[in-house]
């Protein structure tokens, strides 16, 4: 498919200056002038005909053929000369006005589904009901010839979001791997691909299509970068297609306009609940999760863990291998946790997990398969070997977060008076692993 202008046709709005439609001076003047020679042609011949006929002076005869005759060759000169031209170009004011009409319908629903998308883009609250709500303005859009958006998470990174809407063949689907492979998105501005000859088609294309099918493309701009583009179909030769671009294009506008914030605003949130060096949550985010499970009433176990002499790490092979140790510590943690398990840097050295589920024994079990896995670990990523030790509790160890943490503190110190390199777990009495068995028991 190759890339065009507008026709001239397509480009220019009608005339509604006073004057448009206005016949020439000239063309008016002979239209009635002939109208009346051939008027004075029909009389000429009612007069002289009948009284050549009947010279006898039958007077009445005479005015009826005279009439008569007058009718059938005026009749003729007058519908052709004067009411056939006033019919047409009444024909025409109104066909004229009907597609002033329609374009006026057509710009005021184009305007009116502007608004409606730009007011539902305003209150989408993440990048998932972006998408959808793209999606629904695509279908609306182009519910017959086929849209498609084309979408990456970075400018610089792959297309990781396709949304395809009508009826669009897969030869006619866009498949570009990145963005900047995108002729429109290099050019930062729409083309109309006019035809698919194959010499000017986009490269994009799967396949090769019929030679009728064109296509309007516009880029997405993402923050000033070119983050995917949109794209619809339509026919060879139709203007439509040009005004289609401009819908593509201003949705475009709104659709990178408002990732732009939502992809800001969840770099800040990122920024202000993730800890720079290792990637994993951090305080404010353990605060959040340990609160919501405690008033959620659920059953879940707390891990703090440090790396033993750490200060011994970092004297002896500096800073920069005590950053390595600490973030090997957290890609091993967060190997042997779940999707719903949450992995967080308290501070320093120390790393705290909350596993939704578990009792302090099996979450005591967990650690200790993380323990095993460091050696291998170490040696794998040529880091100083080091060793952790950590203090485990579960939800029945405190009434709040304050009390837990702190039942989990002096466990993790446990551990390090006994030696380092191991896992306390908190004490269970007979009442505490089963309240209502031992208070049955206490009964017998």
């Amino acid at each position: 498919m190759k890339s065009g202008e507008p026709p001239a046709s397509g480009a220019s709005p009608p005339r509604t200056d006073t004057y448009a439609g206005t016949m020439p001076v000239a063309v008016v003047w002979r239209r009635y002038v002939l109208l009346l020679l051939a008027l004075a042609l029909a009389c000429a011949v009612a007069l002289v005909v009948p009284r050549q006929l009947f010279p006898d002076g039958a007077l009445g005869a005479q005015t009826l053929l005279g009439v008569i005759l007058f009718l059938l060759l005026g009749a003729p000169a007058i519908w052709y000369r004067l009411v056939a031209p006033l019919l047409q170009e009444e024909r025409e004011r109104l066909a004229e006005h009907a597609a002033r009409t329609h374009l006026a319908e057509e710009r005021l629903r184009t305007h009116e589904n502007n608004a409606r998308l730009e007011h539902a883009l305003e209150i989408a609250e993440d990048e998932a009901a972006v998408m959808r709500i793209a999606e629904q303005a695509l279908q609306a859009m182009a519910p017959d010839t086929g849209a498609q958006l084309l979408l990456a998470s970075d400018a610089d990174g792959d297309i990781d979001q396709n949304i395809t809407v009508g009826d669009m063949t897969p030869a006619a689907r866009c498949t570009i791997r990145r963005p900047r492979d995108c002729p429109t998105v290099r050019r930062g501005q729409g083309l109309v691909y006019e035809d698919s000859m194959s010499l000017s088609a986009c490269a994009g294309l799967s396949g090769k299509l019929d030679l009728s099918c064109a296509a309007a493309c516009t880029p997405v701009f993402v923050g000033g970068r070119g983050t995917g583009m949109l794209r619809s179909l339509g026919h060879t030769g139709d203007a439509e297609l040009y005004r289609q671009l401009q819908s593509l294009t201003f949705n475009a506008h709104l659709i990178g306009r408002r990732l732009a914030v939502i992809r800001s605003m969840a770099a800040s949130e990122a920024k202000a609940t993730t800890d720079p060096l290792t990637g994993l949550s951090n305080r404010r985010v353990l605060e959040a999760g340990l609160a919501r499970f405690l008033r959620q009433k659920a059953r879940f176990a707390l891990v703090i863990a440090d790396i033993d002499h750490f200060k011994k790490v970092n004297d002896t092979h500096g800073h920069d291998v005590g950053d390595r140790a600490l973030k090997l510590l957290a890609t091993t943690l967060k190997q042997f946790v779940r999707r719903e398990d949450l992995v967080c840097r308290f501070g320093g050295e120390e790393f705290v997990m909350l596993l939704a589920g578990l009792d302090a024994g099996h979450a005591a079990t967990l650690v200790e398969r993380v323990r095993a896995e460091l050696p291998r670990a170490t040696a794998r990523d040529k880091v100083p070997a080091f060793t952790i030790s950590a203090g485990v509790v579960d939800e029945q160890d405190g009434g709040d977060a304050e009390a837990l943490l702190r039942v989990a503190d002096g466990l993790l110190y446990e551990a390090k008076s006994l030696g380092r390199d191991r896992v306390v777990s908190s004490p269970r009495t007979e009442a505490e692993v089963d309240p209502m068995v031992a208070g049955a028991r206490g009964a017998w």
